[in-house]
C-alpha cells in the first residue's frame, strides 16, 4: 500500500472546488447517503451510543493516484463537454446540480496545515486515519480492556478489503441543535495542487485551467490534468527500454 504521509487527497468535482475557493472552506456533510452501509452503519451506532443530534465527515485519501480512485470518489457521470456551464467559477453560490459538478478533480493539501487548520477551529473537530480490521480484530476491539474505549472508535473504523483507500476523516458531532451541512475555514495556502481527471478533454481542461489561475486564491497553485493513463514519460520510458534491449542484443552480436 502506498501513500504520502505529507498530503491528503481529496477527490471531488469542479463545483465543489469552485465552493472551497469562493468560501474558503471545506464542507462537511452527512454520512447516510454513503455507499458503503457498513461503514454508515458504525458512524450511526457511534451517532446512537453518544445520544447526538447529528454526525457529520468528509473524507481524504493518503493514497497516492490509483486508476479507480476517479470513478470511486470523483463524478460518476464525467462529460466531455462544458456547454451550458455559464456560472463563473469565482462567485455564486453552491450548486450541486451545475454542469461542474460532473468535472471530477483531486484536491492535494498538505496534510500538517489541514490538521493545523482544524484544530484552530472554535468548535471541536475530530480527525484520524481509517484503522481497517478484520472480522476478528474487530471481535477483539470489542473484547479489549475494560479501561479503554471502542465506542469512540467506531468512526474511524472500516472493514479490512477497503484497506487500499488509506482514508483520512474529518468528523463533527453535537447533541444540541441539528444541522445537515458543517464549515471549516482553511487557508488556501493549505492547498498546493489541483488535478483534473484524465476523462476530462483537452480543450476545456485548458480553458478552467486559464480561468483557475486568474483567480487569486489560485495564482500560485499547481494545477495539471492527470496522466495516469496517457502519460509521455512513462511511454518513453518504456521506448527506452526497447531501444537498451536492441543495443544490447547489437552489441552481442558484434
Amino acid at each position: 500500500m502506498s501513500r504520502s504521509t505529507d498530503y491528503l487527497y481529496r477527490y471531488t468535482h469542479l463545483e465543489s472546488l469552485r465552493n472551497i475557493l469562493c468560501t474558503k472552506s471545506l464542507t462537511l456533510l452527512d454520512f447516510q447517503q454513503w455507499d458503503d452501509t457498513n461503514d454508515s452503519y458504525f458512524m450511526s451506532l457511534y451517532m446512537k451510543n453518544r445520544r447526538l443530534k447529528f454526525l457529520l465527515a468528509l473524507c481524504f485519501t493518503s493514497a497516492w493516484e490509483k486508476f479507480h480512485f476517479w470513478n470511486v470518489f470523483g463524478s460518476n457521470n464525467e462529460e466531455e463537454s462544458l456547454k451550458g456551464a455559464e456560472q463563473p467559477l469565482e462567485r455564486g453560490s453552491y450548486n450541486g446540480s451545475s454542469p461542474l459538478a460532473a468535472i471530477s478533480v483531486r484536491i492535494r493539501f498538505d496534510r500538517s496545515q489541514l490538521i493545523e487548520a482544524i484544530n484552530k477551529q472554535r468548535e471541536v473537530f475530530k480527525c484520524s486515519d481509517i484503522e481497517y480490521l478484520t472480522h476478528g480484530e474487530l471481535e477483539a476491539l470489542a473484547n479489549g480492556r475494560k479501561s479503554s474505549d471502542p465506542i469512540s472508535k467506531l468512526p474511524f473504523i472500516k472493514r479490512k478489503g477497503f484497506q487500499d483507500e488509506s482514508e483520512f476523516r474529518i468528523i463533527y458531532e453535537s447533541n444540541r441543535r441539528s444541522v445537515s451541512t458543517k464549515d471549516i475555514s482553511i487557508p488556501m495556502s493549505c492547498i498546493k495542487e489541483i488535478t483534473f481527471s484524465y476523462k476530462l478533454n483537452h480543450d476545456n481542461y485548458t480553458a478552467i485551467r486559464k480561468t483557475l489561475l486568474s483567480m487569486k486564491e489560485c495564482k500560485d497553485m499547481k494545477i495539471g490534468r492527470s496522466n495516469i493513463i496517457g502519460s509521455k514519460a512513462w511511454k518513453a520510458a518504456g521506448d527506452a527500454v526497447v531501444t537498451a534491449a536492441r543495443q544490447k542484443r547489437q552489441a552481442h552480436r558484434k
